[in-house]
């Protein structure tokens, strides 16, 4: 077989870090190869989804029934690409508590909930709101599916990385104000939080490339705060920028352990003043600033902290465009001229995941969207050496207006030994509009473009906040020529306002990466904080007046003033 289910866990890009941590270029192959072929697939399945519960992701029904017919072994292997938390016979779950178990000793029903988890040999790892994220047997989660004390059953959500003294310090324009006396007394340093996936190797750079001392805090269920080592190179930035800063480190994995890691920050003595986040989530909100996600960060803002988002790495691993099928077929066409595929060619060993959303996302009401979404597609993924398309998987999640259930599905899991074409088709099961979908893929290189392709409103989720100050990526050596990374993520946002806010060092040498090994708006994001820490401390003005002092000082690389890709322009902290 040259087609295999990937054996090797992969990072869920349901929350990404905004690292490139090695760019490579798409082979060279692909120009010999032949284009995609007719709307033709070998092996296309009947979507039958009458044996799965609207109240349960299809992910999680998928991960169900391979355990209940095929063992754990097919679980395990099933779970291992997808980035699904097994360990043994128990997975990691978020469920949704049910309107029915709420009351005055429980107002959020989470109580009620936990109770019937334990019942079926379950344990709650953490909650938030109407959210507990738990630990269930496999073979329970039909069951627990169907109890009156559960709206919806899903997986945790989980971010990307977007991804190394920092040739960014110079950039800047920040060395001379590092030998400023400080304006504020030595008992005043800004306090800055990292949040983060983890922060591997930190210790030993703590009193060199780190303060000599930090506060840690770890969300993750295991306590693991050296899960990850991208947190390290984004403190390490702040370091280089801002030394007399004092700084946080808080991990986390999931969306749940994330709220309550925000909370946890909101509450510290003294008060943040701002937040680097190098991360970014492709299924948390509409794109117009709304969202669980998007609540974090305002929260963060009502308290008075300013967080610095990375803008994303997907300008070009991304599309959007209206349901358009005008045979009839129940297929979409995603061009004129009738081609139902979305498509790209890879190297040899690449495992593409494709994330789909759509503009049905209901209401925010500051703790979940309502309705559920009610408008209802599937996606199907295909690959192809050059002959006809050969069918893998399809996601078929219900979307019926049930509480918790949200426009998204996602495809992958899948790697082949050869270069191949990957695809996909968006198939119309319910729907009463032409929605707006939205294609993100992971796994790929930043540089391949999939046909079609847009990067336009290519930000993931925070970076649309309006509460969030969010950072493009542009190459620190060659500023002056306007160089954005082309896979940088741009605006506008679903509602039309520009996105990012500005742009930031980006390719710069960390002593967790190495030399010139820190790529993405990753880098950029710590950069924007360690700037706001350093003028903070400088001068007299509060953080709000020294961003509009930045926004005036930004190199303009763009269009005439602020823009979708570059925002205000280059941070800069010197006077022009």
């Amino acid at each position: 077989m040259n087609f295999k289910k990937i054996a090797l866990v992969f990072l869920v890009p349901v929350f990404v870090l905004l690292t490139l941590d090695r760019i490579t270029p798409a082979s060279s192959d692909a120009q010999t190869v032949p284009p995609p072929p007719p709307n033709q697939a070998v092996g296309e399945p009947e979507l039958d989804k009458s044996a799965v519960s609207p109240k349960i992701e299809y992910r999680l029904y998928r991960l169900y029934e391979l355990y209940r017919t095929k063992g754990l072994d097919a679980a395990r292997e099933y779970a291992a690409a997808r980035d699904i938390d097994l360990d043994g016979e128990t997975v990691r779950v978020v469920a949704v508590a049910s309107s029915a178990g709420i009351g005055q000793a429980d107002p959020n029903g989470v109580a009620t909930l936990g109770a019937r988890i334990a019942s079926l040999g379950g344990t709650v790892e953490t909650t938030y709101q109407s959210l507990v994220q738990n630990r269930l047997p496999i073979g329970a989660i039909e069951t627990i599916a169907h109890s009156p004390s559960v709206d919806y059953l899903r997986l945790p959500l989980k971010p990307q990385l977007q991804t190394v003294t920092s040739e960014g310090v110079e950039a800047v324009g920040a060395k001379p104000w590092q030998s400023l006396d400080a304006y504020r007394t030595s008992g005043d340093p800004a306090n800055v939080v990292v949040l983060d996936a983890g922060f591997t190797g930190y210790a030993s750079l703590l009193g060199t490339e780190l303060p000599a001392s930090v506060i840690t805090k770890s969300f993750r269920a295991d306590g693991n705060l050296s899960a990850h080592v991208h947190g390290a190179a984004c403190a390490e930035i702040i370091h280089d920028l801002a030394p007399n800063a004092n700084l946080t480190l808080v991990n986390f994995n999931t969306d749940v352990e994330h709220h309550n890691a925000v909370n946890w920050i909101n509450a510290q003595t003294p008060k943040p003043d701002i937040l680097s986040y190098s991360m970014g989530w492709f299924n948390s909100g509409d794109g117009k600033g709304t969202g669980p996600i998007c609540e974090d960060v305002k929260k963060f803002s009502d308290n008075g902290g300013f967080w610095s988002a990375s803008a994303g790495n997907y300008a070009n691993n991304h599309w959007h465009g209206a349901y358009f099928d005008p045979g009839n077929n129940g297929y979409m066409d995603f061009d004129t001229s009738g081609y139902e595929w979305l498509y790209v060619y890879l190297p040899a060993y690449y495992s593409p995941t494709f994330w789909v959303n759509w503009d049905d996302w209901g209401t925010w009401n500051g703790s979940s969207y309502t309705p559920g979404s009610s408008q209802d597609y599937d996606v199907e993924l295909f690959w192809s050496t050059g002959g006809a398309w050969s069918y893998l998987e399809n996601s078929t999640s219900w979307q019926t207006g049930q509480p918790g259930q949200e426009p998204i599905e996602a495809v992958g899991g899948w790697y082949a030994n050869v270069p191949a074409w990957w695809g996909i088709r968006v198939r119309r099961w319910s729907t009463t509009r032409n929605c707006k979908l939205e294609v993100f893929i992971s796994g790929i290189s930043s540089s391949t473009k999939p046909t079609p392709h847009d990067a336009t409103g290519s930000l993931s989720s925070p970076a649309d906040s309006p509460n969030a100050i969010t950072q493009g990526a542009v190459d620190w050596s060659d500023m002056a020529r306007g160089p954005h990374h082309t896979y940088s993520s741009i605006g506008p946002t679903e509602d039309g306002r520009i996105k990012p806010d500005f742009s930031s060092p980006s390719r710069v040498s960390t002593a967790t990466y190495g030399t010139t090994d820190f790529s993405g708006t990753s880098a950029a994001a710590p950069h924007f904080a360690g700037i706001l820490a350093l003028m903070k401390e400088k001068t007299p003005y509060s953080l709000s007046q020294i961003v509009a002092i930045l926004a005036g000082r930004a190199i303009d690389l763009g269009s005439a003033g602020k823009d979708n890709t570059y925002g205000n322009g280059f941070s800069n902290m010197a006077k022009k």
